[in-house]
């Protein structure tokens, strides 16, 4: 009946933890020797017993007390003690019920283990003892909580005990921020930290490198230790150079990230493994088992090159437009790339969500990009172009290609190389896509501006909307495909000269590319110095456009007609091109000319000379660096290096002018949306018509067609003013919900945004002390998200009132001891534990809002005070004495995020 560890255990019910040893044993890993008492070893001894009330429970805990084992059984362990050295080597027993350790149940410190067993009969009594612990108090009231039958099915592991230097956990992935992997450790046994008696080190490296980005280290003064001839573990002090040195060396740390991104690998997800050093510095694996929380996807979303063209706040309706415009020119390129339909469908969540709104600014989402890459070839090559353009200063590595079989690989390279051959195929027609591209979008905006746009009904609009949609929107693949030549013409740019020695290829070809006069980002500026210029040869005109009066361009029409043509002319070309120009609440030239004149008066104050023209479009200076390091490449290197340069030099040319278009694309959709406002306003629902910013498309056109939209699901936001996709309107009373959205984005402008942001958020590292309260808010780490409001219950020894039903309860500890309670609590603050101990795993599991290390939490608040704790931000807010709505249940309110 016996099992040890150099068998396999076939069909026997052996249970979670026993399971996950024969794994890492599998695996190759250093695991202290083991024997299993499997379920049928206690069956017999529960077979009668029913299990329906609490003293059906009892009697099946009494019967397993009372196990003693088979001739056969003591025979067998006797054989495996006498190869483990044993009684000078102790051994330890632990539980491995059916259900333990699983993907979605834990069971974290909840059945009782026995260290430091020196004799055969101690450890028999530990095994009846071990096994009856599956029918505790605590045991069962998790199991009601979780939902899991009662009957539990125990079986019992016998191990070889490790004479441990240093104990400890490591949860492979943090779920608190899931690109880190963190080790909490101690001097000596692990069970004071697993109970939450004692501080441990914490380290936090990045999963991606195993960089330490953070350690915190605790005073360690003691540490549970074997005492020869003791039953038990024992305290022991810590010498004193020891007691605030790291228990882990780099070296270790550096096993350790290894060891936990191979199990993760190997056991496919996540992993909380328990370890051991012992004194000849040998790291052994103790237990693994899955991280029953839930991991949280880190969504990066960042703004180092969108704010170019969404600079500042950005109004909903903007952000509801381009979102929907990002999704879909992207659709067009998958398609246009020859993906699958049904693969487009698939990548829906993907291609509906490429733009975020943090507090009002627009950001790329960052995952979503990079999966985008995915349906192409050399995912690593163009992903680290694709960050070059966006100007990403720091790369995501989680998002990767999946792990394919050779088999799968082959499969699928015919595709990619179809898709790789349609993407060249589409570089080489673009020198024919490009101009039939600027012959359709110059059709359309002659015809749009001979709308008479004022005099349109509601519905009117909107079908001039869905025109722009259908003949320039859903014709947008030119523009789009000719950024991945930019893309992709840039990264190979750079790979060539890197390649032909050149020290700083980035400032090279920077240079190269700066001062090119061909470009149509630039023809707008020279048309305007030659205005300027014109302006002079009129008297009195350049004196009139610098005092800069109200009606201005009323006064120039009237007074200098000619001008004022010329002017016009620039207005209808260029007019939609401004700072801002992608917002559709910006005012533009063309909604306001006085701005042209007010970009004008900085060029008449002193006559602009005619600059000289560059025909080659490159600088100088990087002209005879060129030809320097063309002349010492041999043939084919130097073809391939102007071919790359020249190749992107008129892929960028395209670029500027593309977006010259997308720009007067923009410009028809604000005249037409404008328009929505006026008339908006003059049907009663806004207050003005500028308040049409503040609405989204959806709301616009349900409000002037009234057809409701059939827009996709709103995503909930991930955290505090994150937009991933438009908000559902909360009130059918637009100017109401204009009004609100106004006061919430004004709020914004005078908040700072980071350029990139993550959720969940790096967390903030352990105050000092002197710095953790303030303005009645006590601080902490945060553990599980969620806010919750109500009474505090404090708790400083084992004796106070438990009547912890409802409450935020203070505690100096916790241990699993407080499964059978942590359910009717509201929240929990503990003053000093570990994020990896026991009672702190199932508090995750149940989904509780949970704060430690609150410093003097216990000493500083009292009983029946009223607090808000958060446990994402890892605060506790001192409520006032009599708060408003006291006696309105209601006004208590908990969310378990």
């Amino acid at each position: 009946m016996l099992l040890s560890n150099s068998l396999t255990p076939g069909a026997a019910a052996i249970g979670g933890k026993a399971a996950g040893l024969f794994r890492l044993r599998q695996l190759g890993l250093a695991v202290p020797p083991f024997a299993v008492l499997p379920a049928d070893a206690f069956a017999s001894l529960l077979s009668a017993l029913p299990a329906a009330s609490d003293a059906d429970l009892d009697a099946r805990q009494a019967s397993l007390l009372a196990y003693e084992p088979t001739p056969e059984d003591r025979t067998a362990l006797q054989v495996q003690l006498a190869g483990w050295d044993f009684p000078a080597r102790p051994v330890a027993v632990r539980s491995s019920v059916a259900d333990e350790d699983g993907a979605g149940h834990s069971f974290a410190g909840l059945m009782d283990s026995f260290l430091n067993l020196t004799t055969e009969d101690e450890i028999w009594a530990a095994v009846a003892r071990c096994a009856a612990s599956a029918y505790s108090v605590r045991a069962r009231a998790y199991r009601r909580q979780r939902g899991l039958p009662l009957t539990a099915r125990p079986a019992v592991v016998v191990q070889a005990q490790v004479a441990a230097r240093t104990s400890g956990v490591l949860f492979s992935t943090w779920p608190e921020y899931p690109v880190e992997m963190t080790i909490h450790a101690l001097w000596g046994f692990g069970e004071a930290l697993v109970s939450g008696a004692q501080q441990p080190d914490e380290f936090y490296l990045r999963k991606a490198t195993g960089e330490l980005t953070h350690q915190q280290l605790a005073d360690k003064a003691q540490r549970l230790a074997f005492v020869p001839g003791a039953a038990g573990l024992h305290q022991a002090p810590v010498a004193a150079h020891e007691q605030l040195a790291p228990c882990l060396s780099p070296a270790e740390l550096t096993q350790l990230h290894t060891l936990g991104q191979q199990l993760e690998t190997a056991l496919g997800g996540p992993q909380d493994v328990e370890f051991v050093v012992d004194e000849a510095d040998r790291l052994w694996v103790v237990q693994a088992r899955p991280i029953t929380q839930p991991i949280p996807e880190l969504l990066v979303l960042d703004n180092s090159n969108i704010q170019e063209s969404y600079c500042g706040v950005t109004t909903p309706l903007t952000f509801s437009f381009a979102r929907r415009a990002y999704a879909t020119v992207y659709r067009q390129t998958m398609r246009a790339l020859g993906v699958p339909a049904a693969e487009v469908e698939a990548h829906e969540p993907v291609v509906t969500q490429l733009l975020a709104l943090v507090q009002g600014r627009i950001y790329y989402h960052i995952n979503h990009w990079y999966r985008g890459l995915l349906l192409l070839p050399s995912f690593q090559q163009n992903k680290a172009d694709m960050e070059r353009m966006m100007g990403l200063e720091e790369p995501v590595d989680f998002v990767q290609p999946p792990r394919r079989s050779r088999l799968e690989q082959l499969r699928s390279a015919p595709r990619l190389a179809a898709n790789l051959l349609r993407l060249l195929a589409a570089f080489a027609g673009l020198r024919r896509a490009v101009p039939a591209f600027h012959a359709r979008l110059a059709a359309a905006y002659q015809r749009f501006y001979t709308l008479p746009l004022a005099q349109l009904s509601g519905a009117q609009l909107m079908t001039e909307k869905s025109r722009l949609d259908q003949e320039l929107l859903s014709h947008w693949t030119t523009p789009i495909i000719n950024d991945f030549r930019v893309m992709m013409a840039n990264g190979r740019a750079l790979r060539n000269l890197r390649a032909a020695g050149v020290a700083e290829p980035e400032d090279l070809l920077r240079r190269y590319l700066a001062s090119d006069q061909q470009l149509a980002s630039v023809q707008p500026v020279h048309r305007l110095l030659a205005l300027a210029r014109q302006a002079h040869t009129y008297p009195g005109l350049p004196e009139l456009i610098q005092a800069l009066p109200a009606d201005v361009a009323g006064q120039v029409a009237a007074s200098y007609p000619q001008f004022e043509q010329a002017a016009r002319q620039f207005m209808e070309e260029f007019g939609d091109r401004t700072v801002g120009e992608l917002k559709l609440e910006t005012a533009t030239m063309r909604t306001q000319p006085r701005i042209f004149y007010q970009y004008l008066r900085n060029l008449v104050a002193v006559p602009p000379a005619d600059p000289a023209a560059n025909p080659s479009g490159i600088s100088p200076s990087a002209a005879a660096d060129i030809e320097a390091l063309l002349n010492r490449l041999p043939r084919l290197r130097r073809w391939a290096l102007i071919r790359s340069l020249t190749g992107l030099q008129e892929a960028i040319r395209h670029r500027e002018a593309l977006r010259l278009e997308r720009t007067r694309l923009f410009g028809m959709y604000r005249s037409l949306y404008r328009a929505a406002g006026e008339r908006l306003t003059q049907a009663g629902r806004l207050f003005q018509s500028e308040d049409v910013f503040m609405l989204t498309e959806n709301e616009i056109a349900e409000a002037l067609t009234g057809t409701p939209a059939t827009p996709a699901p709103a995503l909930p936001s991930p955290a505090p003013g994150i937009w991933l996709s438009p908000p559902p309107a909360h009130t059918t009373d637009l100017s109401a919900l204009a009004a609100a959205r106004q006061q919430e984005f004004t709020r914004y402008e005078q908040l700072a945004v980071p350029a990139r942001v993550t959720v969940p958020a790096a967390p903030v590292r352990t105050l000092p002390a002197a710095a953790r309260e303030t303005n009645g808010v006590l601080r902490g780490t945060g553990c599980y998200p969620g806010v919750a409001e109500g009474e505090a219950l404090v708790v400083r020894r084992p004796e106070d009132d438990l009547n912890v039903a409802g409450k935020i309860v203070c505690a100096l500890r916790t241990d699993p001891g407080w499964a059978t309670l942590f359910p009717a609590c509201r929240a929990v603050a503990i003053e000093k534990g570990s994020s990896l101990s026991h009672s702190v795993i199932i508090l995750r599991e149940l989904g509780i809002p949970t704060i430690i290390n609150v410093p003097g939490l216990t000493q500083q608040l009292q009983s029946g005070q009223r607090l808000v704790l958060d446990g994402q931000a890892g605060t506790l807010q001192l409520l006032p004495a009599t708060p408003p709505l006291a006696e309105n249940p209601s006004a208590l309110s908990a969310s378990h995020a």
